[in-house]
């Protein structure tokens, strides 16, 4: 896996991994937002704990996970970003 990140998302992730334990990670995973038939499914990141079935890479001392399948499904390679309103942005590469 490879995750390209801006220089001000991966301040702003190191920081709050700093507030959780040295387990933690964070984690690329799909969330539908919206409603009825108006809701999509977006990438996002969690704050979250390791499992056996994931693919981990670090990008700029952070360290990423995913899951195996949701991997097949969107690739290994993304991009993250902070946007106009300090959301996190992650779009496949």
């Amino acid at each position: 896996m490879h995750i390209t990140i801006s220089d001000e998302a991966a301040s702003k992730l190191r920081t709050l991994l700093g507030e959780e334990g040295d387990a933690a990670c964070v984690r690329v995973r799909e969330s539908k937002i919206g409603a009825a038939c108006k809701s999509r499914i977006v990438l996002r990141l969690s704050i979250d704990e390791r499992s056996d079935d994931d693919l981990e890479a670090p990008a700029q001392s952070v360290p990423f996970v995913i899951d195996r399948d949701l991997a097949d499904q969107y690739g290994e390679n993304f991009v993250v970003a902070l946007d106009e309103h300090q959301a996190f942005t992650v779009v496949p590469a």
